[in-house]
């Protein structure tokens, strides 16, 4: 999967828009954020981004949820996040099927619009 598949994918399912308030500063990691906010309360409900060469996606789970999902390969406390709530998943080298990865982008989705 691309990058621009991955924003799409999530944009498409939450109906969020995308939004790049991080980038352009004197990070020295220069990492491109793309972040995916919420349109009526403009919370975050997702951030896509490539670090080291991988996809990744940052999102927010129930700690339950989390804690199953980081069992997984490719699934890991969140980047830059609450790491009780946030987690990181590497989107082309993890044991996350495509159908989970949805279900977990409308998890983060319903989590964050309150």
């Amino acid at each position: 999967m691309t990058e621009k598949e991955l924003i799409q994918i999530v944009i498409d399912e939450t109906g969020g828009f995308l939004d790049h308030p991080f980038n352009g500063g004197s990070s020295h990691e220069k990492i491109n954020w793309n972040i995916i906010r919420h349109h009526r309360n403009r919370k975050i409900l997702a951030m896509v981004f490539i670090k080291d060469d991988h996809l990744l996606i940052n999102l927010k789970l129930s700690p339950e949820h989390g804690e199953f999902a980081r069992k997984l390969r490719g699934v890991e406390p969140g980047y830059h996040m609450n790491k009780t709530h946030w987690n990181t998943i590497d989107v082309n080298h993890c044991d996350v099927q495509p159908q989970e990865l949805v279900g977990m982008i409308r998890e983060s989705s319903a989590l964050t619009e309150k």
